[in-house]
């Protein structure tokens, strides 16, 4: 019996610490530039869960809550990272972290797969996968077209709300990049800047816009993925595809290159593992 009460013990620990990675990687997707915290999220096999979890929340409060804990502090303990020590590694070595996540965007792929095709596999998904590729290359033309606006000094209460909203919406939607869309506004340097030089009350209406828009998201969403689970699923992965592939970077054949290879297979192996270890 007590061996039986121990095994629990450290499944429940092995879980908890699962998810924990899992937040971690989702909380970092969320500031990551080309990068989606929702993304993460799906790939890695916690979006449905979580999303589930989210919106019925008051259904099963102490069933949820425990799910719901280590990946919500996983993914405040990967946002700040994010925000504090990625931003500083991106400075100087922004190449190396993109190929380290295209390799864990790459890793989770077999697990979003499973989770698309749950309820079965039809060819015609395959259309909403060429929508998705198409709107995520639309993007890329405003992106080129529009002119982005000039970085803010620190944020206003009103930016800050609007910025969380931001977050809140990619966290939720796969695909979006709330970095890219924050850099458009010119309000991704002084979010970060918030969260490195700890300025509270920004941070407070960061907390606001985000929890405010959350909610409402998050039961979108839900009735989306239920309703339209392989069309969902398979528009996300079209999306996700294009995302990968604008952020590349530059390809040659030198020494520096096999060390982001390397990253990429690490970040890779990574996913694919914390992909099957949740399965």
């Amino acid at each position: 019996m007590d061996n039986e009460n121990g095994t629990k013990r450290l499944s429940a620990r092995g879980t908890f610490l699962l998810h924990l990675a899992v937040g971690v990687v989702i909380g970092i997707g969320g500031v990551l530039p080309g990068v989606s915290g929702g993304v993460m999220a799906v790939s890695l096999g916690l979006y449905k869960p979580m999303i589930d979890a989210l919106a019925g929340f008051f259904k099963a409060p102490k069933k949820n809550f425990l799910f719901l804990l280590p990946v919500g502090l996983g993914a405040g303990l990967g946002f700040l990272l994010g925000a504090v020590v990625l931003s500083r590694l991106m400075r100087r070595w922004y190449v190396e972290v993109m190929w380290l996540f295209l390799g864990l965007v790459a890793g989770g792929i077999p697990s979003f797969l499973h989770e698309a095709n749950e309820r079965g596999f039809k060819k015609r998904y395959l259309i909403a996968t060429v929508l998705g590729a198409c709107l995520a290359s639309l993007l890329l033309f405003f992106r080129r077209e529009g002119a982005a606006l000039p970085d803010a000094e620190c944020l206003t209460p009103l930016m800050a709300v609007l910025a969380g909203a931001i977050v809140a919406v990619g966290t939720v939607i796969p695909g979006i990049s709330t970095a890219f869309v924050l850099m458009y506004m010119g309000w991704y340097r002084p979010m970060m800047d918030a969260f490195a030089e700890a300025r509270v009350a920004t941070l407070i209406f960061l907390g606001i816009g985000a929890a405010g828009c959350f909610v409402g998201t998050v039961k979108a969403a839900r009735w989306v993925f239920d309703r339209f689970h392989g069309w969902a699923y398979y528009a996300v992965l079209g999306f996700l595809i294009v995302s990968a592939a604008l952020i590349l970077p530059g390809f040659a054949w030198t020494w520096d290159m096999a060390v982001n290879l390397l990253l990429a297979a690490a970040g890779f192996a990574g996913a694919y593992l914390l992909g099957k270890i949740h399965a």
